[in-house]
C-alpha cells in the first residue's frame, strides 16, 4: 500500500474517540471503510462485535484476525463519572478530559506522525483495527483468492467481555484460529522499531503453537522484520479464546506510554513505530496468502517434524 494511503487510513481510525461499551463511533468508521470493499461482508453479533469476512473464490478460511475497539476512558453512569480500564488511580485526575456525549477521553492529540513515530490518543487497540482494514485492502488490490475473517470486539479493557461473548457462541468454523492483534508494552527483549512481535503468550497463558509457527514461517519466507517474545506485561483476547476452546495466537506492535501512561507520571499520547505497523500488515497478509492452500502435512509444524525426522 502506498505510504500516504496507509497513513491516511491509520489517521482516520486512530482519531476516532472510544471507551469501553462506547465503541459506536469506531464501529461506524470501520463499516464505512468495509463498505468500499466488494469482497468483504460484515455482520454484527448480539453483543455488538463486528464480524467481517473477505471471501474471493472457494478457499477455506484458516484465520480470524481480531482487535478490540475500546480504550480506557470515562463514562457517565447515573449522573456520575466513572473510569473504566486499567490506569493507576492517581493519574485519573492528572489531565483534562474531553467529553463526547456520555463518554470521555483525556484531552490529547488524536493523531500525529513525526520522525517515523505515530503519536495518538488511542493506539491500543485501534492500531489492530486499522491493520485488519489495511490487510483487506491489500487482498482486494491483489485480487487474492482466499477467505479470512476480521473480528472487531467490544469492551476488552474491562475483562475481554466482547471476545468472551463471541467465544461462548463461536460463529466461525471450529478450525479457524483466532489471532489477536494488539499493542503491548515492551517485554521479553522485544523492542519498538524492530518489527511486530509474534507472541509466545501473555501474562496468563501460552498461545497456539501451530499458528504461531505459521506466522514465524511467513515472516521468514517474506523477509518481514519481526520479533518473537513472551509479552507478559498484560493479557489479551487470545487467552480468553483459548480458555473457551478456540485456538488462538497473537501478534503485538510494541507500544510506548501504554494506556497513556508515561514511565514516571502524568498522561500523554501513546506511540508506535510506523514501520512496525506496516510490517504487521505485511505479516498478516502474507500469512493469509500462505495458509490459503495448505493441505494436511504441509503446515509449518508438520514440515518441522519432517526435518527433525530426517
Amino acid at each position: 500500500m502506498h505510504h500516504q494511503k496507509f497513513v491516511s487510513l491509520f489517521r482516520q481510525i486512530l482519531s476516532v474517540p472510544t471507551a469501553p461499551f462506547h465503541e459506536y463511533h469506531v464501529a461506524a468508521a470501520i463499516r464505512e471503510r468495509l463498505d468500499e470493499m466488494p469482497h468483504v461482508s460484515v455482520k454484527e453479533d448480539a453483543f455488538g462485535n463486528l464480524i467481517a469476512c473477505y471471501r474471493r473464490g472457494r478457499k477455506k478460511a484458516r484465520l480470524a484476525y481480531a482487535a478490540h475497539m475500546d480504550h480506557p476512558g470515562w463514562v457517565k453512569l447515573n449522573g456520575e463519572k466513572k473510569f473504566l480500564g486499567w490506569v493507576p488511580e492517581e493519574r485519573w485526575e492528572s489531565h483534562p478530559v474531553e467529553w463526547f456525549g456520555d463518554f470521555g477521553m483525556w484531552d490529547l492529540k488524536p493523531f500525529a506522525l513525526k520522525d517515523g513515530i505515530i503519536h495518538a490518543r488511542v493506539c491500543d487497540d485501534l492500531v489492530g483495527c486499522a491493520a485488519i482494514l489495511a490487510m483487506f485492502l491489500e487482498l482486494e488490490a491483489a485480487e487474492v483468492e482466499a477467505t479470512v475473517y476480521g473480528l472487531f470486539t467490544r469492551a476488552e479493557e474491562v475483562g475481554f467481555i466482547g471476545s468472551v461473548e463471541m467465544a461462548k457462541d463461536w460463529p466461525l468454523p471450529k478450525d479457524v484460529c483466532f489471532v489477536s492483534l494488539e499493542t503491548s508494552a515492551a517485554r521479553g527483549g522485544a523492542e519498538q522499531g524492530k518489527g511486530p512481535t509474534i507472541r509466545a503468550g501473555d501474562r496468563m497463558s501460552l498461545f497456539h503453537d501451530a499458528t504461531t509457527a505459521e506466522l514465524v514461517d511467513a515472516a521468514v519466507a517474506e523477509k518481514i522484520p519481526h520479533q518473537r517474545a513472551l509479552l507478559d506485561g498484560g493479557a489479551c483476547e487470545a487467552t480468553a479464546m483459548n480458555l473457551y476452546g478456540v485456538p488462538a495466537a497473537g501478534i503485538s506492535v510494541i507500544l510506548g506510554n501504554y494506556h497513556n501512561c508515561p514511565p514516571e507520571k502524568g498522561i500523554a499520547e501513546e506511540f508506535i513505530a510506523l514501520e512496525d505497523a506496516k510490517n504487521l500488515v505485511k505479516l498478516i497478509t502474507a500469512t493469509t496468502i500462505r495458509m490459503r492452500q495448505a493441505r494436511a502435512g504441509q503446515s509449518s509444524k508438520a514440515q518441522l517434524r519432517k526435518r527433525l525426522e530426517k
